[in-house]
Parts: C-alpha cells; sequence; structure tokens
C-alpha cells in the first residue's frame, strides 16, 4: 500500500523506510519546526561520510548536530541559502535513508558543485533547502510538485521558508530550475513583480530579470540578491539557453553570481 493517499506526501506522511527513523534529520526537523513556528534547528553533517555542510535535505541519514562555530549575533549566518524544489519522490527518499550521505554522484550534486566551484563558491558557505518540502508519489520527481496544487500545503511551506530566511539570514538566494522562482515569488514584493508570472529561465533572461537586487524578505534585516539558476540535473542541456548581458550559456549564470555576490559584498 502506497504510504500517503495522494499523487504526494507532506511530512506527516513520509514513508517509514528508515531502519531507525527517528535518526533521520528530516524527522527530527519537522518535530521542531510546526506550524507552532518553533525554532529551526540548524544542522551539520558529523558522519565521516559526509562533508560539513547545512540544510534540510532527504539524504542527511546519519546523525546530525548543530554547528560549533556559528555566532547567533552575526546579521547574516549563512552567506547563501541554495533553494531546491522538492525533496524528491518516494522512492529516491528510500534510498536515502539507506545510503550513508548524498549520492555526490548524481547528476543534481554533481554539476551544482561543479558550478559553485566555478563560481569559487565553497558548500561550506551554503544552506541547502527546498521550497516544497514533501515528496512526489512513485519513483520520479521530474516536472511539477503535485501538493502546489493544494493551497494549505503551499501555506505552510511558504511559512516554512520564511522561518529559515529567519534564522539563516543569507545575503545571496540561488534557486534552482524554473519551478523555485516562481514559489519564492510570493514572498517577496521585488521578486512578486520579477518571477511571478514568469515560467521559463529563458523569459527571465529576456526580461533581464535573472538575477534580481534589492530583494527584501519577511523576517530579514537585510536586502539580498536572488539568481535563477538552471537545475543541475539537466544543467548541461538547459544552460545553453542562458543569457546575461554580453555572456551565453555557462559564462551567463557565472556572470549573474558574481555580480550577485558583488552587490552584497561576498
Amino acid at each position: 500500500m502506497r504510504p500517503c493517499s495522494r499523487d504526494y506526501c507532506s511530512p506527516k506522511s513520509f514513508p517509514r523506510t528508515a531502519r531507525n527513523e527517528s535518526e533521520h534529520p528530516n524527522n527530527r526537523g519537522f518535530i521542531r519546526t510546526t506550524s507552532r513556528t518553533q525554532r529551526l534547528p540548524r544542522w551539520r553533517a558529523s558522519d565521516t561520510h559526509d562533508p560539513a555542510w547545512h540544510g534540510l535535505l532527504p539524504g542527511r541519514s546519519r546523525h546530525l548536530e548543530p554547528p560549533a562555530n556559528r555566532k547567533r549575533a552575526s546579521p547574516a549566518r549563512w552567506g547563501i541559502m541554495v533553494v531546491g524544489h522538492n525533496f524528491d519522490s518516494e522512492a529516491g527518499f528510500a534510498r536515502s535513508h539507506l545510503r550513508p550521505g548524498e549520492n555526490m554522484r548524481g547528476p543534481t550534486w554533481r554539476n551544482l558543485l561543479a558550478f559553485l566551484r566555478s563560481v569559487n563558491i565553497a558548500p561550506e558557505q551554503c544552506f541547502f533547502t527546498n521550497a516544497y518540502v514533501g515528496l512526489v508519489a512513485g519513483n520520479s520527481a521530474v516536472g511539477a510538485f503535485p501538493g502546489a496544487r493544494d493551497p494549505a500545503f503551499v501555506r505552510w511551506c511558504q511559512r516554512f521558508l520564511l522561518k529559515q530566511f529567519e534564522l539563516m539570514r543569507p545575503q545571496l538566494v540561488l534557486t534552482l530550475g524554473s519551478y523555485a522562482p516562481q514559489f519564492l515569488a510570493h514572498l517577496s514584493p521585488e521578486l512578486h513583480t520579477a518571477w511571478l508570472r514568469v515560467s521559463q529561465l529563458k523569459s527571465l533572461d529576456q526580461q533581464g530579470t535573472g538575477l534580481v537586487y534589492p530583494v527584501t524578505i519577511e523576517g530579514m534585516p537585510h536586502p539580498a540578491a536572488a539568481v535563477a539558476l538552471t537545475h543541475p540535473a539537466y544543467r548541461p542541456l538547459n544552460v545553453r539557453i542562458r543569457r546575461y548581458g554580453e555572456f551565453e550559456g555557462e559564462a551567463a549564470e557565472q556572470a549573474m553570481v558574481c555580480d550577485a555576490m558583488t552587490k552584497v559584498g561576498l
């Protein structure tokens, strides 16, 4: 029997596939960050197989602990927030429990890390998260997230992401793919104007809004810059259409990120 009755899974209906489910960081995270808006825990991977990166990700299947070297009073706790679409499919989420960390050989992480290196961003500078906190039923997470049709669920995810912005205080926001920009457009007046009615990254480039600055978000004490990037899973194919000023393809996205970092002083 499928573990959820709809074509997506919300946090409370995630499948019980872990050998020790209570150790999974998302399970512990959702318990602490419900609609009561309790404080979002900030984690780092302590397992030797995982790099010490930060975020809420489905593949962190080992014990996590709070970072010890972060000053809570700092105006920007993480310089960069990377926002993807959704966690995964049910099958992909189940596989994440069985490995000692993220699948670094898969195209998403392989291409994302390569791009970050190309613009001199270390993953330790980033907080990785997703717009939708849920799983797509079945084996594939490709396409629009079905939970986007559920207004109550969308509002829950928006509140959850706003809480992450409030606590992490990023200076630069990088979105991955064509769905995350529209989600973030509901959280910022500047992004609402620039991104809400645009469903393709090519269209953002045509109107000159692949990079937006300043971006104000509720709970953030300072403006940020936002850049809409190609989803890394399909990067080699889709990045070729990107345009930014005189730059094309990979160079266009690199230039956008470098300009955004200059604007916010990173």
